[in-house]
């Protein structure tokens, strides 16, 4: 039963005015009996109402402090401070064949001038490299990755593949290295199925302990004859291809005019279904909507006389230099040398946290006011009182902060330039002009043909390109997101109701199946959980166990059906299961054992009669029985695929009983939508090499899921007549 929430601010003036009227006469006896505004007994008792009307009101407001408080004591964080927006950026030198280093740091903006910046979160390379080719398992694959196409990267069923990219080198080469940032956006199996989506290797929340599926080998060299690299080479932010990210890696030296060869292999692989490669870009880096302000003053700097000044209470408060104002997202680091440890030069270090109400005198804490651009410290009772040295020399104080954040800074991908953009040669893909289309959804530009520049203007310092000054543009590749102002409290009270409501603790079988559901850094379409089941003892109950089957996610559009990479029967790879394995065994009970396993598939034989075609077959055109026979088997089979299938659309329900008469809706229905209007004459199932059931149902075991599926059409010519089979 939930309690009605508490409210104590219930009374007005007149409900206070109504109640004290009401005890005069009690109270006095008898004795006051004018009881008009005009007594000034009435005009007291007026004021005294008013003022215990604005008590009862202060005591329904809750204070910040208390609020931080409180949801620490539930153990969810506070308040979040303001976060700043997340792309990925492609540097296009304005310079065909020119080789750039973009330094860290380096900003670039969509809108100089109006705050938003983004800055680079590591160094850049841009080298003078072009591609000729790409092949996937020796077939080239350049014209369906251009067209828009998914290219898969592995075979089914974890077969070896090889990925080739030709490469030729312009401009003067890189004689000396160079390291190549490539971008691979892989496609998101969509579906009905929840969860928590996967995040990009360039998104914060991407988790780098999951297992990955497969180790990948990357080669550089002439072609033919590439040399693996080194794995201290290469960097790979895909997870082994398990999400979108980006890979950098740590080329030899090479010269102008060289042809080479860039391979990614892996001779053994574990995915659930193959990765498909939906855009491939070169020289790109993660940026941020926030910039590093480093700060250093001795004695005589004016964040350094602010905190000398004598403070008013509260305590001091420092504005930071930069236009900090409405822009500060967060302080690393702030250190100061203080007066009580003159003479040793040792600087202290000070913490940013959420309130100043529950820290002590001696604590070196401050809170960080993002409006105002300033940093707020205590006042000797609710934290330290800060008191540099300025008696000395050298260095006073130290301070790491970020400036910009917020939702300002959010905003979708560049648009594809269209048809008729202004033809300006050196842009975006001038290392991979063969592969051009492959940086934006518009139409396929050729091979060598001019491609427009990037829509970014470089905003930095010129000491932040190498040679300095070196023009260059830039391209958001994805949606800037992530920006947002700091919570205020009353938001981050909705946040730790909506918290607390999130399953933490596996208790239920339908906890088991959330968390293993919400298993950050990968994709599981369903669980199912067995309560008493030990993989280990099949057929037995076992107290105090419970097995968790995961089903992963794998491509379920309508034309994944007949894809040579297809799927049918999902199993998660080890690293899936070891992630949910781990995510269980820490919310489990005390005493309980927890198991993470792959689905249990049986295998099930429908056949299905339907009336023969009475049309003569023509030579060489496919009769409705083909027609029939195909579209039959497809809907059946969807009918009981362990993702789509079931009466909802969400997947055959774990250990369902198979029912002949379901089926044969199924397939009415399947016909009756092709405009088809004959009818199924009967269906009949069954289980492994067991007999047909026509009539009864056919139990499943618990846990278990129909597949493969094979699915046997007859026709028969008429009533009474003996079936003719067509297929299977």
């Amino acid at each position: 039963m939930t309690l009605a929430p508490l409210r104590l601010d219930d009374l007005t003036w007149a409900d206070l005015m109504d109640a004290v009227r009401s005890r005069i006469a009690a109270e006095s006896a008898g004795r006051w009996t004018l009881h008009a505004p005009v007594d000034p007994g009435m005009t007291l008792l007026e004021l005294q109402a008013y003022l215990l009307e604005q008590q009862v009101f202060r005591l329904d407001r809750v204070p910040d402090a208390v609020t931080h408080a409180v949801l620490r004591l539930l153990g969810v964080p506070g308040p979040a401070p303001a976060t700043a927006a997340v792309t990925v950026l492609q540097v296009i030198p304005e310079r065909p064949g020119a080789r750039l280093r973009v330094r860290e740091g380096a900003s670039f903006g969509r809108e100089p001038g109006r705050g938003t910046d983004f800055f680079l979160d590591g160094d850049l390379d841009v080298l003078p490299v072009r591609v000729t080719g790409l092949s996937v398992r020796d077939a080239d694959r350049t014209a369906d990755l251009a067209a828009g196409r998914p290219v898969p990267l592995a075979g089914p069923h974890g077969e070896p593949s090889r990925v080739r990219l030709r490469l030729s080198v312009d401009g003067e080469g890189f004689p000396d290295g160079g390291t190549l940032s490539l971008l691979l956006v892989l496609e998101r199996p969509a579906g009905p199925w929840g969860g928590v989506p996967v995040p990009d290797g360039w998104a914060a929340g991407a988790n780098p302990d999951v297992p990955p599926p497969a180790r990948l080998d990357w080669a550089y060299g002439p072609v033919g004859r590439p040399l693996r690299l080194p794995d201290r080479a290469v960097s790979d932010g895909t997870g082994g291809l398990r999400r979108s990210g980006l890979v950098r890696l740590r080329l030899p030296g090479t010269a102008a005019g060289d042809e080479r060869e860039l391979t990614l292999s892996t001779t053994a692989a574990t995915f659930a279904a193959p990765p498909r490669l939906l855009r491939l870009v070169p020289h790109c880096v993660p940026a941020r909507h926030a910039g590093h302000v480093r700060l250093s003053e001795g004695a005589g700097g004016p964040v350094v006389r602010q905190l000398a000044d004598t403070p008013p209470p509260p305590g001091p408060v420092v504005l930071l230099p930069g236009d900090a104002a409405g822009r500060l997202v967060d302080v690393e680091r702030f250190t100061l040398r203080e007066a009580d440890d003159a003479g040793t030069g040792r600087p202290r270090d000070w913490a940013a946290v959420p309130d100043l109400a529950f820290s002590g005198p001696l604590d070196r804490v401050f809170t960080v006011d993002r409006a105002a651009g300033a940093l707020r410290f205590g006042d000797g009772l609710t934290g330290r009182v800060p008191r540099p040295d300025t008696s000395g020399t050298g260095e006073v104080l130290r301070a790491v902060y970020r400036l910009g954040g917020g939702p300002l800074g959010n905003g979708g991908a560049d648009p594809a330039p269209g048809p008729g953009a202004p033809a300006v040669a050196p842009a975006a893909l001038l290392a991979f002009p063969a592969l051009a289309a492959l940086t934006r959804p518009g139409p396929r530009r050729t091979a060598g043909g001019p491609v427009p520049p990037g829509d970014w203007v470089f905003t930095g310092d010129p000491s932040d390109v190498e040679p300095p000054g070196a023009p260059c543009t830039a391209r958001a590749l994805v949606a800037a997101e992530g920006g947002a102002e700091p919570e205020s409290p009353a938001a981050a009270r909705r946040r730790a109701a909506a918290a607390l409501a999130v399953v933490t603790r596996a208790v239920t079988a339908a906890d088991h199946e959330e968390l293993a559901l919400t298993t950050p850094g990968v994709a599981l379409a369903r669980a199912h959980a067995l309560v008493g089941a030990d993989p280990a003892l099949p057929g037995r109950t076992a107290p105090g166990a419970v097995t968790v089957l995961v089903v992963p996610r794998v491509p379920r559009a309508p034309a994944d059906v007949d894809a040579p990479d297809a799927v049918p029967l999902p199993v998660p790879d080890p690293g899936e299961l070891a992630a949910v394995r781990a995510r269980l065994a820490a919310a489990r009970l005390l005493g309980a054992r927890v198991y993470a396993v792959p689905p249990r598939y049986r295998a099930v034989r429908v056949r299905v009669t339907v009336p023969a075609d009475p049309v003569p077959l023509v030579p060489g055109v496919p009769g409705r029985d083909a027609a029939r026979r195909r579209l039959v088997g497809a809907a059946l089979r969807r009918y009981l695929d362990p993702l789509v299938g079931g009466d909802e659309g969400t997947g055959w329900p774990f250990g369902k009983a198979l029912r002949p008469s379901a089926l044969l809706r199924a397939a009415e229905r399947a016909l009756s939508a092709a405009g088809d209007r004959t009818p199924v004459r009967g269906v009949a199932v069954a289980l492994d090499d067991g007999p047909y059931e026509t009539c009864g149902d056919l139990p499943l075991r618990p846990g278990e899921l129909p597949g493969p599926v094979a699915v046997l059409v007859c026709a028969a010519p008429g009533t009474g007549s003996a079936p003719r089979e067509v297929t299977s």
